[in-house]
């Protein structure tokens, strides 16, 4: 049974900027993801979506804005902070340890939460169950697809309360892509939030219950992922390239 959306947010950013080597990337961004939500966060490559997920995850500081998370400030916390608070962050391109067991792999997003290290395991083994059989198994054998299922495993064992995922999508087969997003409605209806970033657009909106465009470090376009897809702007100018 699917967790009802809360009426207040469990992430608000308000007029967020962010720089990296004194160039401004992001500038004076304000939104809010609501409990048991798909968010997503797109845009061109350089738009600023991996600055914001750091910014949001605790790994980059922002020179301005506010960041909350169930209404507490956390935009001055460290990302080992913000895990403990349930905010987790699987960045592009997230390897496994090939020479480690698919077990070795997943217990070491437990690090900070080892008492639920058997209940992380139950639940990545529910929502992938290609994992089950290969655990001990080393990963660096495994598939392409069922080795991005061990690194996004390894972030649900870290217990989130909201999951940031940085271009799950790139490289995956068509087929790959729809088990993908049938997890993450998965994962929505047992309680988590997530927010996906990509440039992958078409892939990305269509799982996204609200969705923001990013360019050049602002947002221009928010709606539902179905209704973005169809918007002029998007369709004319971004689409294309």
């Amino acid at each position: 049974m699917a967790t009802e959306p809360s009426c207040l947010p469990l992430l608000e950013v308000q007029h967020l900027s962010a720089s990296i080597q004194g160039k401004r990337v992001l500038e004076d961004l304000s939104f809010a993801c609501f409990p048991h939500q798909i968010m997503a966060i797109v845009g061109i490559e350089g738009a600023g979506k991996t600055t914001l997920l750091k910014a949001l995850g605790g790994l980059q500081r922002p020179v301005a804005g506010r960041i909350f998370l169930g209404g507490e400030s956390v935009e001055a916390m460290p990302a080992w902070e913000m895990v403990r608070k349930g905010v987790v962050y699987v960045p592009e391109g997230m390897r496994v340890f090939p020479g480690m067991s698919v077990l070795e792999n997943l217990g070491v997003g437990a690090y900070l939460v080892r008492g639920q290290l058997k209940a992380g395991l139950e639940r990545v083994c529910q929502i992938f169950p290609e994992l089950k059989e290969r655990l001990g198994a080393q990963a660096g054998i495994l598939s392409g697809g069922q080795q991005r299922m061990v690194t996004l495993g390894r972030g649900l064992m870290s217990a989130p309360r909201l999951l940031m995922l940085d271009e799950p999508f790139m490289g995956l087969s068509p087929k790959l892509v729809q088990r993908f997003c049938n997890s993450f409605r998965e994962l929505r209806q047992g309680g988590v939030t997530l927010l996906i970033s990509g440039q992958l657009m078409q892939r990305v909106l269509n799982v996204a219950e609200k969705a923001y465009i990013l360019e050049k470090g602002r947002i221009t376009l928010s709606g539902t992922g179905p209704h973005l897809l169809k918007d002029p702007h998007l369709q004319e100018i971004i689409l294309p390239l």
